[in-house]
């Protein structure tokens, strides 16, 4: 006999409660208690598999058929009442396919209940089910009929023929009706394109209830079919069943995968992990579809099956948090430039798992705070599953941005460059090189031909050619220059687009009165296009963007402390009003108004921070609102359109403007400085001549004495000329040469010591001639740092 969970979890004390015995269409005995203001209706919903449809059951106790609306206290049951329970004869026009289903399912629990019957039928029966059900296609196609094939095979449904047939498939019969189930279930799993969903979670959640192994091929093939249908849902599939039903089957199948992949994280193996991560990935999105649905439902966080699905999420957390933090042991002693490689292999199955969990977990609000919770107990073991994720696993875990504070810069960086489009691709693609020639004398304008005008297919999807007029270099040497030298010259505080701030002036905003400039918005979308170009080649040209510029291209709001490096005069008034004694502000003493006025080239004009502004006092009361509003319109209304412009051509480089959100979203502004500005810090000289290498001198001879000594008399600025002569590099990387990818050469020049030296950008290599005294190479460099001769003057 078995006893339901809802009753195995109910004390026997249970006041004003039944015991029932619930004599179940599929041939078994279940102990209910039900509380007497249950209706006989709720007491049925607690059934296993085998029951059809509350509404299409009959209840029979003592002869008489019971009302199911009733509750159990009207009905006057008494303690160990035995309930039968039948499916009722449906009124329904198709009253073959309802005598076959009936007799399907008949057949089987009188087999299963070893009682005599030819199993052999079986299978005949099927065919006669499934061949009626193949007229019924013709019958529908030739009459344009408005039955539906899914109305013939809800029947099959109702009458409860799959719980039977995987109840004798399960059961401890002979092998001869074990097979013969086998087969009768085979036959309509061939049939499957007629099949709608109810059926085959019918099928899935019998195989459940009756304790099949995750692993049994018919229960695998079932679970697979279901796959199929669920991952293209038309509405229509569903029909009128119960959603209730639907969520409670799909949430025990659910949990059965979900345990089964809590298994593979605890204990990995590659292949089954593989095999059930695919069937989590399908079902628990669709039961969380079902879930959300209910939500309108006070009653459904009660629900026996919503409380063992929350407690499957909790299980699939503690986990996740149990494996990272055996990852976490696992890896090596990180220095900063320590790689978790080695540690990554042998945890190949279950990282997957982590992360398919956690993405699941992510959905459900819920559980969102716990799971920060583990993120950030675990920070450097999810640094490093983010950086060891690839592109395409990143795109799927976005969500994490939304966590970017537990990660290390590193590892945002890592999520932000994913969003661009793949070089392997552009580098892989057949498409014509885009060639630009471009004239050093009108560097901005022919630059914007080029890149403005172009078309983004043209500039994502081939490979970028620049080379400078009447002069041969060509190559990514060339190409970097022309980066650096274009985003200076578009960040240069004369052409007016961008303002420096006051401290920093490699830090940038958007200038308000850039209206003075004739295409100052085309000229914003090409800096955009420029921006992101530079982002995806991986070049850093030296410009970084002020807080206020960052925040709004994230669509993050800015604050009172986010304006202090662009106006620091604002940023300390601001201050001084939230700071002042709120009687003295209430005093008017400072006459502000929700005004803001404006001084551009000499004329004033005022804006209303709101209608009515200019009558609007500011006091202790609404100061924070008027700070808010002024620092709105200082920086997001005022330059609204030159962003949306900037912003244009920024994600027009990346294929869809959502990927602009999600890029900058990754990133703080710090994060964003080394990828676009590159390392803030002073060259370390002992790490420049480590990294480099010689070719036709030695490391103690003198020329390369005296060069390295030259080099550390140069002032920052200076060592960064020689720098871009020498590789076409200004800004290097945050983490300095090594972030180069490739070594420096200096090599011995062929030309005299009247020379001075050459360079090969392309191939970093410096060409130096064999000066005869430490001052002449002195003089000599001194002429190559000077910023006209550090541009364009090497070879590729």
């Amino acid at each position: 006999m078995a006893q339901s969970p809802a009753a195995a979890s109910a004390p026997d004390s249970l006041l004003g409660a039944v015991q029932l015995l619930v004599r179940n269409i599929d041939s078994r005995t279940t102990v209910i208690r039900a509380p007497r203001g249950d209706t006989l209706e709720s007491v049925l919903d607690r059934l296993g598999a085998g029951v059809a449809r509350s509404g299409e059951l009959r209840v029979v106790y003592a002869g008489r058929e019971l009302p199911l609306g009733a509750t159990v206290g009207e009905l006057g049951l008494p303690w160990d009442a035995t309930l039968h329970v039948s499916a009722r004869l449906l009124s329904t026009p198709h009253v073959d396919a309802w005598d076959l289903a009936c007799k399907i399912a008949g057949a089987a629990r009188l087999a299963a209940a070893a009682q005599k019957v030819l199993v052999a039928s079986l299978d005949m029966l099927v065919r006669g089910f499934l061949d009626f059900d193949s007229a019924a296609k013709v019958y529908r196609v030739s009459s344009a009929s408005s039955w539906d094939v899914g109305d013939h095979l809800d029947v099959f449904l109702r009458s409860g023929a799959p719980a039977s047939l995987v109840q004798l498939y399960l059961s401890e019969q002979d092998e001869a009706c074990r097979g013969e189930a086998a087969r009768a279930i085979r036959r309509f799993q061939s049939a499957v394109e007629t099949w709608t969903e109810p059926v085959l979670l019918e099928f899935c959640w019998s195989f459940a209830a009756g304790g099949a192994r995750l692993s049994d091929p018919l229960y695998t093939a079932s679970r697979s079919m279901l796959e199929t249908v669920l991952s293209d849902p038309t509405p229509e599939r569903w029909r009128d069943v119960p959603r209730q039903r639907v969520a409670e089957q799909l949430a025990r199948l659910a949990g059965e995968v979900a345990n089964a992949v809590i298994q593979e994280i605890a204990a990995p193996t590659v292949a089954a992990a593989m095999s059930n991560l695919a069937e989590f990935k399908v079902f628990w999105p669709v039961l969380r579809e079902q879930v959300l649905e209910l939500g309108a439902d006070a009653d459904t966080p009660r629900r026996p099956w919503r409380m063992a699905l929350t407690r499957t999420l909790v299980s699939m957390l503690r986990s996740v948090d149990d494996c990272v933090a055996r990852f976490e042991r696992s890896l090596p002693a990180r220095g900063k430039h320590a790689s978790p490689a080695s540690a990554l292999l042998k945890w190949p199955a279950s990282l997957q798992g982590v992360w398919a969990v956690l993405t699941e977990l992510n959905a459900w609000s819920d559980l969102r705070q716990a799971m920060r919770t583990t993120l950030a107990a675990h920070a450097t073991a999810v640094t490093a599953l983010v950086l060891s994720a690839g592109r395409e696993l990143v795109w799927d875990i976005r969500w994490i941005a939304r966590h970017r504070d537990v990660l290390e810069s590193e590892a945002r960086r890592h999520l932000a460059m994913a969003t661009l489009p793949d070089p392997e691709l552009v580098a892989g693609s057949d498409e014509a090189p885009y060639e630009m020639l471009i004239d050093r004398a009108r560097l901005l304008s022919d630059s914007f031909a080029y890149i403005a005008l172009a078309t983004p297919g043209a500039l994502v999807c081939a490979a970028l050619v620049v080379a400078f007029k009447h002069e041969q270099a060509t190559g990514p040497g060339v190409l970097r220059e022309w980066f650096c030298l274009v985003c200076q010259a578009l960040f240069n505080p004369r052409l007016v687009l961008f303002s420096p701030c006051p401290h920093d002036r490699r830090r940038f905003f958007v200038n308000p009165t850039s209206v003075v400039h004739p295409l100052h918005l085309q000229y914003f979308k090409f800096s955009g296009r420029m921006i992101a170009l530079a982002l995806r080649h991986n070049i850093h040209v030296g410009v970084l963007f002020d807080r206020t510029l960052f925040l709004r291209l994230a669509g993050r709001p800015i604050t009172l402390d986010d304006i202090v490096d662009a106006d620091p005069s604002l940023h300390a008034s601001c201050k001084k009003i939230l700071e002042m004694d709120p009687s003295l502000v209430d005093s008017d003493v400072l006459g502000l108004r929700f005004v803001r006025e404006v001084d551009v080239f000499g004329s004033r004009s005022a804006t209303e921070l709101l209608p009515g502004g200019k009558d609007i006092s500011v006091n202790s009361g609404n100061r924070q609102e008027f700070i808010d509003l002024l620092i709105r319109d200082t920086f997001v209304n005022s330059t609204r359109y030159q962003l949306g412009y900037f912003a244009q051509g920024f994600s027009s480089m990346l294929g869809e403007p959502v990927l602009q959100t999600a890029f900058f979203q990754s990133l703080d502004v710090e994060d964003f400085d080394e990828m676009i500005g590159g390392s803030k810090d002073s060259i370390d000289v002992k790490q420049w001549r480590a990294h480099t290498h010689h070719r036709g001198y030695e490391e103690n001879d003198l020329q390369i004495n005296w060069f390295w000594k030259a080099v550390e008399s140069m002032t920052v600025e200076q060592q960064r000329m020689l720098l871009f002569f020498w590789t076409s590099v200004k800004y290097l990387p945050s983490d300095g040469f090594l972030g180069l990818g490739f070594r420096l050469y200096l090599s011995r020049a062929s030309s005299s010591c009247d020379h001075l030296p050459t360079s090969q950008t392309c191939f970093y290599h410096l060409n130096l001639p064999a000066y005869t005294s430490s001052s002449m190479m002195q003089s000599k460099l001194q002429v190559i740092v000077q910023e006209h001769v550090s541009s364009g003057f090497g070879a590729s």
